[in-house]
């Protein structure tokens, strides 16, 4: 489970247990748009079937009949109780689509891709749906709406609509593409990229060169099947099988392409769109593909070296930050840290933690705590940041991602261009990334699509209808910078707008108390900001008043360093207030103890709730409407694949006591 959406979960136990005690003289209510009657969702040309409700929904929500069209032949959607392991709420249902591998070809070789929902409420009043994508290319949306979906749904008031996650076309579950096994990836994952040794060279050749072998072996020529333009298609192929004239949609960083892609080529389908934080590379020049997200990072690299200067707390302080970084790279070149598991944290593995921590604010404190013990000669926090952003489980395992991204962005027309003078670029690319560009050379470039598929030209993006499209774009996001919100929103024509976000960070749903608000309102209302708009981030909350005489019950440490722990949870200052203890005590008895504590001090204690399989949560009131929460991690729950690399920032033989308040 992705940060985010672990603190999304634990924010939800909360809610839920809030709710559960209102009935006892506490409550605690936050304003949302509430749902609006469906509009007129006509669509000429629109191949649903007539047999529908007037506002789009099929007359069984369950079962939903392939329609007639006089395209490919699509399956139908049989929702039904989930299966998979990642969706455990049992609000939501699962199906399979079945499409074309080749939309040409509708008769020849077929696709199943996976899907989950959280249904809308009440069948007689659902608008339609909402479908999701998380990024990528090669993001799981399946695993993320099953995750974070009932609190999304909760969050931005979409009660009235099916939000729909899916795997694309290519990713884990929907025919998931792996050239590699996952022993053969690991063993190249983290391959020293700055060679020194013609050892070294030879190695990263001789992977290059297996991985594309291996992809031509298991898939030959329909890799060039799996891009951007066929996956639009599995979208439309959704919302007829829903039964739906149109669709509304949810699109992060990649998957804002893709959401302007569907609009351009199916304009009439669209009910309204939300793309936040806008990638749209299509225009730019070849130094601007290779050079507009390495200025990016620079940039948020510098943003995190100036707060770990000034912030006290920052365990990697130092008074020149980035020449502290500087030389460990070359100590981690020359002598990687070991870690608990018998791996080797290289320089390769403290750039991938360092990117990775650059993606939110949130992670800054854990990648001091990452480098400051690697400096010391232990690198197991590096690769709990590493691994996050490569996709690797803790038994050696693999999402696709890392396989799927480049394959997909292939068969998109994505893949970056050779420049016609490869050693100026290269130049130009180290003055403007003097970190993440130290090595690049002359040599670096060239078209590695070509050795995989033919040539495929991307779609102009471009759309002339008149349904809201609400593109978010931020000041200081690393991956996907401003530039691209705002010609993104110029493809999008004249019903869309601009939000922007002046924050850190990269993707803000849930992030942006403002932006969300935003979202929620285009979606649910189809109401956009005024021209202009801005969103600044959320204010941090401040430590209450009465936090200093909350009990510490017998057995509890002092207070803790959480920097680690607080940043794997997602914990941010602007969620939530929080610090942290442990205890020997079970996670229950440790929730027993604060429950009579604070019951003696007049605190109104609320149902407990498990919102991380084995990890309670107790939840407590006062008169005054104030919420105090804590969590309780004990050291069964530190393998819950959930809490993936929290034993590398917390002692796993304590209970770990997580104290929030919002």
């Amino acid at each position: 489970m992705s940060r985010s959406r672990l603190i999304i979960t634990l924010v939800a136990g909360i809610v839920t247990v809030a709710a559960c005690t209102a009935d006892q003289g506490v409550s605690s209510t936050e304003a949302r748009p509430s749902g609006s009657s469906a509009p007129d969702t006509t669509a000429p040309g629109d191949t649903s079937p007539d047999a529908t409700e007037p506002n789009g929904t099929d007359p069984d929500p369950t079962s939903s009949a392939p329609p007639t069209t006089d395209g490919p032949t699509i399956g139908a959607l049989d929702w039904g109780a989930c299966t998979d392991e990642a969706a455990t709420d049992e609000a939501l249902q699962c199906a399979t689509l079945t499409v074309p591998l080749d939309y040409d070809d509708p008769s020849g070789e077929t696709l199943d891709l996976a899907l989950v929902r959280v249904p809308a409420d009440d069948p007689d009043d659902r608008i339609g749906a909402i479908l999701f994508n998380p990024g990528g290319p090669g993001g799981s949306g399946f695993e993320y709406i099953a995750q974070a979906g009932s609190t999304i749904v909760g969050e931005m008031g979409l009660e009235d609509f099916d939000l729909i996650g899916f795997d694309p076309r290519g990713v884990d579950r929907s025919n998931g593409l792996r050239c590699l096994d996952d022993a053969e990836f690991d063993a190249q994952i983290y391959l020293d990229d700055t060679p020194d040794t013609p050892e070294e060279e030879a190695a990263l050749e001789a992977a290059d060169d297996a991985w594309v072998q291996g992809c031509l072996d298991r898939y030959g020529d329909t890799l060039v099947h799996y891009g951007t333009e066929n996956v639009a298609r599995d979208m439309d192929a959704m919302r007829a099988a829903l039964g739906d004239e149109q669709l509304s949609y949810i699109g992060i960083s990649y998957g804002t392409y893709l959401g302007s892609v569907y609009a351009t080529m199916f304009p009439d389908r669209v009910r309204a769109l939300v793309l936040d934080s806008a990638y749209e590379p299509t225009g730019d020049s070849v130094e601007q593909q290779y050079t507009t997200q390495l200025v990016g990072f620079d940039t948020a690299f510098a943003n995190w070296a100036a707060w770990c200067e000034a912030e006290a707390s920052c365990a990697f302080r130092a008074d020149d930050v980035p020449a502290a970084w500087d030389q460990l790279v070359i100590d981690l070149d020359a002598t990687p840290a070991p870690a608990s598991d018998g791996r080797l944290a290289n320089d390769t593995v403290m750039r991938t933690a360092t990117s990775s921590a650059l993606y939110a604010e949130s992670q800054w404190p854990l990648l001091a705590s990452a480098l400051a013990e690697a400096r010391d000669g232990a690198g197991d926090k590096l690769f709990v940041l590493a691994d996050g952003l490569a996709g690797r489980n803790p038994d050696g395992s693999y999402v696709t991602l890392q396989q799927s991204f480049p394959l997909i962005t292939c068969a998109s027309g994505l893949g970056d261009e050779v420049p016609d003078d490869p050693a100026a670029l290269a130049e130009r690319m180290r003055e403007l990334s003097p970190r993440f560009a130290a090595d690049v050379s002359a040599d670096d470039f060239e078209d590695s699509c070509a050795e995989l598929m033919p040539a495929v030209t991307p779609p102009t993006l471009d759309y002339a209808g008149d349904a809201p499209i609400l593109v978010v774009g931020g000041l200081e996001d690393p991956a996907t910078p401003f530039r691209w919100a705002e010609e993104m929103t110029d493809a999008m024509g004249p019903s869309a707008r601009l939000l922007t976000y002046t924050g850190e960070g990269h993707g803000q749903l849930l992030n942006s108390t403002c932006v969300t608000e935003f979202e929620a309102a285009t979606l649910v209302d189809l109401e956009l900001p005024d021209e202009g708009a801005v969103c600044e981030p959320d204010p941090d909350v401040p430590e209450p008043d009465w936090w200093t005489s909350l009990p510490v019950p017998d057995g509890v440490s002092d207070v803790i360093d959480s920097s680690g722990s607080d940043a794997l949870l997602g914990i941010t200052p602007s969620l939530a207030f929080s610090e942290s203890r442990t205890t020997d005590l079970s996670p229950d008895d440790a929730l027993d103890a604060y429950d009579a504590a604070l019951e003696a001090l007049g605190w109104i204690v609320g149902d407990r709730a498990e919102p991380i399989d084995g990890v309670p949560q107790g939840v407590y009131f006062d008169d005054s409407g104030a919420v105090f929460s804590v969590l309780a991690i004990g050291p069964e729950a530190f393998e819950n694949p959930d809490l993936d690399g929290l034993d590398q920032v917390a002692d796993p033989t304590r209970t770990l006591l997580v104290l929030l308040a919002f």
